[in-house]
């Protein structure tokens, strides 16, 4: 397991300074839509206190912050330190009346209390997780009761036609693209096979459910290439 996350974590190392051209160059700038999109269905509010975990460079946060408001502070956490550190040059240019934090740490074990958060997000980052049972379970516990958690992650699409000429690309163009654009050939060849191995929807969903969420769904995006999970903490707990 340590060795799977060093090679992760490397992986990611090596793409930092290039992650968010090649991002919006390689889904044409949709990831962003799907972003906003998950922060409006999260329910955050004014004065919401939010964690953004697997935060990268910190677009999540961007979001966060705009809709909790400049008083509150949106915090992000993330294992990868070269990742972190283009997210506060990033978030440093474009964010200077909002207050966030950027800490590096394992999402299987979070560094906060119990109950601390209205809302957890995870953007692109649960696939990368060598727990992802364990990492919800973090999620689970640091929420407030009636809190909701946010999983944003690329799926595969269902319609037959879509999903060949989308397979096609995503199996063999973009590693092709990211190869060139980052100079990395493991790197996106990584992301197709991290993508291809993940749960199915349905099988995140109960996963959630088995760990204790309620209100348990999931939205599909652009034809079913990606996916907000989404569910909420009990005010009772059992």
């Amino acid at each position: 397991m340590k060795s799977e996350k060093s090679n992760v974590e490397s992986i990611f190392s090596s793409i930092a300074e290039k992650y968010d051209i090649l991002n919006t160059i390689l889904t044409l700038n949709i990831d962003s839509f799907w972003r906003k999109k998950a922060v409006n269905i999260s329910n955050m509010k004014k004065n919401s206190r939010v964690l953004d975990l697997c935060c990268g460079t910190g677009k999540m946060i961007y979001y966060a912050c705009k809709r909790v408001g400049r008083d509150t502070e949106v915090i992000g956490l993330d294992f990868n330190k070269a990742m972190l550190d283009v997210g506060y040059k990033r978030l440093n240019k474009n964010m200077n009346n909002y207050k966030y934090k950027l800490l590096k740490g394992d999402v299987q074990e979070l560094p906060f209390e119990n109950y601390s958060f209205d809302c957890v997000t995870i953007a692109f980052g649960l696939r990368n997780i060598p727990n992802k049972t364990k990492a919800l379970s973090e999620i689970y516990r640091v929420l407030k009761p009636g809190g909701r958690v946010i999983c944003l992650e690329l799926s595969t699409p269902q319609m037959p036609i879509f999903r060949q000429i989308y397979g096609l690309y995503f199996n063999n163009i973009l590693p092709i693209i990211g190869y060139i654009g980052s100079g990395n050939k493991i790197a996106y060849s990584y992301l197709r096979d991290s993508v291809n191995n993940f749960m199915t929807k349905a099988e995140l969903k109960y996963t959630f459910e088995s760990i204790g969420f309620h209100e348990v769904n999931y939205k599909s995006l652009s034809g079913g290439i990606a996916s907000i999970h989404y569910g909420t903490k009990p005010i009772e707990i059992k």
